[in-house]
């Protein structure tokens, strides 16, 4: 059974993986590859979903204040910022 790391660690990972779809996003025109921009967005917003599914096992697990703090802050970032998207 994944313990409380094991959560912070896909959490980060999945912060990782954010930004690296971001830049692919930032570098990818919209009007000559809109298949890729779409599959891009799809990837972008499941793996924001998955960042806070892991983030919230994480505060579950984890008796790390300041850092579930943190971890806290940065789902609720993400969940409003995937409120504006739906």
């Amino acid at each position: 059974m994944p313990n409380a790391s094991d959560h912070y660690k896909s959490f980060k990972e999945g912060i990782q993986r954010a930004k690296l779809i971001r830049r692919d996003l930032a570098k990818t025109l919209t009007e000559d590859q809109p298949q890729k921009v779409r599959g891009l967005n799809k990837a972008y917003i499941e793996t924001l979903k998955e960042i806070i599914r892991q983030g919230e096992f994480f505060l579950d697990t984890s008796d790390n204040f300041l850092l579930g703090l943190k971890v806290a802050i940065t789902i609720d970032n993400y969940k409003a910022f995937l409120s504006t998207l739906q």
